[in-house]
């Protein structure tokens, strides 16, 4: 006779999980009296679901959402009578449509993967933890010269080492048998077998690569001012300068000087513009990958590649990923950050925790808006806190961010000793543009604050600022397959949460407006809100919100038919999705932004190219001068452009006359405008030549002036 178990009582609810489930009540066509909260949530992912009987019955409510929301964001694309009321109409008839499929279950979103029914280990060594700090507190005292030495350098990546050692959890490996292995090639070869999947995963690989690399040294033609400073400081690097902190204008992070340095002293590159784009691409590419890591995590492998995908061709993070700044290295280290912290406390598993200090701390080094994010995890502990009381999951919370806290801390050590010394130049940036330390405040601050949130809310649909040097001015940051999408995504995932109550869903939605908080605190200039550039973190939950909700989309018509022509139809609606997105994104990139950065920007390379002829025939980049005027061509471009790094080729009215006694010939460069420098230059050299360079840019002609040797001495 078996004994029958006795059964275990359900925790009690938290008032959290009380008011929660009444509002999923009111939302739930569950009938009443049927409690969803005894319903599991852990359910296989999608493409493991068992198969069920299709019907040929065309998803109206779901067909209906989609279109009405693409026409309505088709609607909100710039024009000459652009108004937001048909496209906001339109945009709630599609919303309307979404939850009427979702009350009937037409609409099924992704599901989420199954959460650890374990809690985390909170086993460590303490002679390992003890050794990381006290190996720690010498950097740190040791980083007070605000360099990277050998020594502080070592003590710093072992105390970081040390510390991992003392948390890690080993995991059993499989032993792999090469003497097999080889015995097994020899016999049958290799065998390849190309799946669906394959061939669609190298599809996507294939179309991102090419959004990524194609006219990489042309989109965008022409350097600006910061990226003289990029190539300054890289420049500093080659020649044995190792800072910590950039202090050369208002102070920079250092992570992208020194990956880019590495690359181009590793293969023996220039100091180029064109070098500079191509570390940040594979920057983006890494971002890719993450998010496709991410999206497998807040779904499965289908989630995950079609967010890869949409971010991979995306016009946003394409354009600040070309002009080569630090704004990639906001998303590189948010979309592991995530990845890490949303996983490791599904799996309740120590060593993903300490990836997420790992990779949080090393943002830090990135790009200055990236200092959100440690607010951001915090806030994700507190709803992940909040979800688990009832589950006796609150001391973990607890745990998992005290490890991340120290863990991004002692990555961190160079940059807080630097803070330590040097407060004022260290927050500067962020300080300038949230307090009124440079300007007062236009309005009251929490005015600003409510329409800056709202702006920069809508920019995805409607305006994404007026910056042209990083973003297409007066258009939405998303194309229109994009952000329709991430619309329905946004629904369907407040929906969800409302119903199921999962962490994982609020930590998604909150991550949008926690990663857009660097633009929004712009309370002092609130004109430079919305950026392109300090949202960029909020790329990385954007493009996993479109990929759910685009694969929810397939799935629901995908259904919904049974005989081939109706699955012939779904694959061309699919593909015709697809094609649309990228053939948006490529005319925005490669042809609008192109054409409206051209107009925009000096063209310094064309200039760099006359002194660098005049370099190879008269061999003397001394006497190589670009007349200082107003809002006119950087001088340090010019002279990066024709291979004098470090070089300023400046000059000013009053300086000319010191060279009339130099014997060398000169070469001036000059504003079509600039009568004083041409007067001053006739009257100092009267045997001069002026002449009109025809620019291949519309209204960027300039002029030269060139001053032949003294006779007897040689060029």
């Amino acid at each position: 006779m078996t004994e029958t178990p006795t059964p275990v009582p359900p925790p009690e609810p938290s008032v959290w999980d009380y008011v929660l489930n009444e509002l999923r009540l009111l939302t739930s066509s569950k009938p009443e009296g049927e409690h969803p909260e005894n319903e599991s949530t852990e359910q296989l992912p999608n493409e493991q679901e068992p198969q069920t009987e299709r019907l040929n019955k065309i998803p109206w409510l779901t067909s209906g959402a989609v279109a009405f929301a693409l026409i309505a964001q088709l609607l909100l694309e710039p024009s000459p009578v652009m108004t937001a009321w048909p496209g906001l109409v339109l945009y709630g008839f599609s919303l309307a449509c979404l939850v009427g499929a979702i009350l009937i279950k037409e609409w099924r979103i992704v599901n989420l993967k199954p959460r650890a029914t374990e809690l985390l280990d909170t086993h460590f060594n303490v002679g390992l933890l003890f050794a990381s700090f006290f190996l720690a507190i010498l950097a740190f005292l040791l980083f007070g010269s605000g360099r990277f030495g050998f020594i502080n350098t070592l003590l710093w990546g072992m105390s970081v080492v040390l510390f991992f050692l003392a948390f890690w959890q080993p995991r059993e490996i499989k032993k792999v048998n090469l003497f097999r292995l080889v015995q097994k090639f020899n016999q049958e070869g290799w065998r390849v077998r190309l799946t669906r999947w394959t061939l669609i995963l190298l599809a996507a690989v294939a179309v991102i690569l090419f959004f990524n690399f194609t006219r990489l040294d042309s989109v965008p033609p022409e350097m600006v001012s910061d990226n003289a400073e990029k190539l300054m400081d890289i420049n500093d690097i080659l020649n044995g300068h190792f800072p910590v902190y950039f202090p050369r204008n208002t102070g920079r992070e250092v992570l992208h000087f020194y990956a880019t340095a590495a690359f181009m002293q590793v293969f023996q590159l220039d100091v180029s513009f064109l070098n500079l784009k191509i570390v940040a691409v594979f920057a983006n590419l890494l971002t890719v990958f993450f998010i496709y890591l991410l999206g497998k995590e807040m779904g499965d492998r289908w989630v995950g590649l079609a967010a890869a995908f949409f971010a991979g061709i995306a016009y946003w993070p394409l354009i600040f990923t070309r002009l080569a700044l630090r704004i990639p290295y906001l998303p590189l280290f948010v979309a592991p950050v995530m990845f890490f912290f949303v996983r490791g406390l599904r799996r309740q598993n120590i060593n993903d925790i300490l990836w997420t200090g790992l990779f949080l701390g090393l943002g830090l080094h990135g790009y200055t808006p990236y200092r959100i994010v440690p607010i951001f995890m915090v806030l994700g502990i507190l709803i992940y806190a909040l979800h688990s009381m009832s589950k006796n999951r609150g001391l973990t919370a607890v745990y998992a961010i005290v490890v991340i806290a120290f863990v991004s801390l002692l990555v961190f050590l160079p940059l807080l000793r630097y803070w330590v010394s040097n407060p004022e130049l260290f927050g500067y940036r962020a300080f300038s543009r949230l307090t009124e330390m440079e300007v007062g405040f236009p309005r009251p601050p929490l005015l600003i604050f409510l329409e800056n949130f709202w702006r920069a809310s809508v920019m995805f649909f409607w305006d994404n600022g007026t910056i042209w040097v990083h973003s297409i001015p007066r258009r939405p940051a998303l194309e229109v397959v994009s952000a329709a999408f991430y619309f329905l995504g946004i629904a369907s995932l407040i929906i969800r949460y409302v119903r199921e109550r999962d962490w994982r869903d609020l930590f998604l939605l909150v991550s949008i407006p926690m990663l857009l908080m660097p633009s929004i605190l712009s309370l002092a200039y609130p004109g430079e809100n919305p950026s392109l550039n300090r949202t960029a973190g909020a790329v990385v939950p954007v493009f996993i919100v479109v990929g759910i909700a685009f694969v929810s989309f397939c799935r629901t018509i995908k259904k919904q038919v049974a005989d081939r022509v109706g699955q012939g139809v779904v694959f061309v609606v699919i593909a015709v999705l697809l094609i649309w997105s990228g053939a948006n994104n490529h005319d925005l990139v490669f042809n609008q932004y192109y054409t409206i950065y051209r107009a925009n920007s000096w063209n310094t390379s064309e200039m760099g190219r006359v002194a660098a002829l005049f370099i190879d025939t008269m061999g003397d980049p001394d006497m190589i001068f670009v007349g200082g005027y107003p809002h006119w061509a950087d001088s340090r471009l010019v002279a990066i452009n024709a291979g004098q790094i470090g070089v300023d080729f400046a000059i000013f009215s009053d300086q000319i006359p010191n060279l009339s006694f130099d014997p060398r010939p000169k070469l001036f460069l000059l504003n079509l405008n600039d009568s004083e420098n041409i007067f001053t230059l006739q009257d100092t050299f009267p045997n001069g030549v002026l002449w009109r360079y025809d620019s291949e840019v519309e209204n960027k002609d300039f002029m030269i002036f060139f001053v032949p040797p003294v006779q007897g001495v040689a060029p």
